[in-house]
């Protein structure tokens, strides 16, 4: 199977030039230094594979799902190849064989079929991270606030921060509660596609039922998943805008309704995540927003906006491979320290996770924070 659909991409693998641009830039590279593991490798493999060389097998599997997914190598491409697709359809054939996906994969998989989530919470307990703020939980209005399975469930500061800010800006919002489903992100990044499509449209139809002209996101998964993949999952332009938080909050600073009434005096470096900057292109709204808080002094990493490092946790890697996922981690964190900054901030929870515990392994003195979190700081609404 794996071969025969090796077919329909035969033009891309024969066209790679093995020129190593990619390699030289890829994460996985890096930290595992063998050529296999590396987008050249990874191409060459293919050859090997569509001429039988090589059988489908499970360290055919691992170079394959040793990869982040976050398209570093698809921007350095001499070819213009479409590496990030290619690498997520070998997956999904992997899958068909029954050779994919790793055993994390299958379980985060089985968590999404049976409870719409990742973390195989109930679906009641999806507004659970409101109970300890002070906010009226509506189905209709005019934004609606898709919450995320990490921040329903595991990181709900970052939920409230989310539903603070909006609240004191004065909007009319709506969230999906036990409608929510999972957004389907992991479940593409690591082959799963039986699901998607029964999950872009229930999404997409629960969400338009809200009445939202926009929708805005805090994580930036949900965010790429919604607005970049449920388009082509279901033939359709979605029924409203998708929005991340940065954007649509870097939209109301320029608007002048969000003001900010307390100074922060803090060096802050700010860390691009890959499906907001690499995979949408958006760069200047997380940036905009820290440089409007009083105070801030933003200082800028070596490698950032297109050729910004991965944290280390997309495309299935945190759950997946664990310790290499720390070691992209920690590389980002010894680049973070090097600018003299005391808050590394981002506006992805696995984004957060990662660079958080790689703060921790390593000993550094740096503080991760999500920009909402800096934002209800300034607003004054953290008391």
């Amino acid at each position: 199977m794996l071969q025969e659909k090796l077919r329909s991409i035969e033009h891309h693998i024969y066209t790679c030039a093995s020129c190593a641009f990619c390699t030289a830039i890829c994460p996985i590279s890096e930290q595992i230094g063998w050529e296999s593991y590396g987008p050249r490798g990874r191409m060459h493999l293919l050859k090997l594979l569509i001429e039988k060389d090589v059988q489908p097998s499970d360290t055919v599997k691992e170079r394959y799902y040793a990869c982040t997914t976050c398209s570093r190598c698809e921007k350095v491409c001499q070819t213009d190849l479409p590496l990030v697709e290619i690498w997520e359809d070998v997956r999904s054939w992997l899958v068909e064989d029954k050779l994919g996906p790793l055993e994390p994969h299958k379980k985060i998989g089985a968590s999404v079929e049976e409870s719409h989530n990742t973390y195989r919470e109930p679906a009641s307990a999806r507004n659970d991270w409101a109970k300890d703020i002070n906010v009226e939980l509506k189905r209709k209005g005019k934004i609606a606030f898709y919450v995320g399975c990490t921040s329903s469930y595991r990181m709900q500061q970052l939920a409230q921060d989310t539903m603070k800010i909006l609240q004191a800006l004065g909007e009319d919002v709506a969230v999906l509660g036990e409608d929510e489903w999972c957004c389907g992100s992991v479940l593409l990044r690591t082959g799963q596609r039986s699901q998607i499509k029964e999950i872009a449209a229930h999404n997409v139809e629960a969400l338009k039922n809200t009445g939202a002209e926009i929708v805005v996101a805090s994580c930036t998964g949900c965010f790429k998943t919604i607005s970049g993949d449920y388009p082509v999952i279901t033939g359709e332009e979605l029924p409203f805008k998708m929005m991340h938080i940065t954007q649509f909050l870097a939209q109301r600073i320029q608007e002048g309704k969000l003001k900010f009434k307390r100074a922060i005096h803090e060096k802050v470096t700010y860390h691009d995540p890959c499906h907001l900057g690499l995979h949408a292109g958006e760069y200047d709204a997380p940036r905009d927003i820290l440089r409007a808080i009083p105070g801030v002094e933003l200082i800028e990493m070596d490698f950032v906006r297109e050729e910004s490092r991965c944290c280390g946790a997309g495309g299935g890697m945190k759950a997946g491979m664990p310790d290499v996922a720390m070691g992209i981690g920690i590389s980002r964190v010894d680049e973070a320290e090097e600018t003299g900054a005391g808050i590394l901030a981002s506006c992805c929870p696995f984004c957060k996770t990662n660079l958080s515990q790689a703060i921790e392994a390593s000993h550094k003195d740096l503080v991760q924070k999500d920009i909402t979190a800096l934002v209800v700081e300034s607003m004054g609404l953290d008391i």
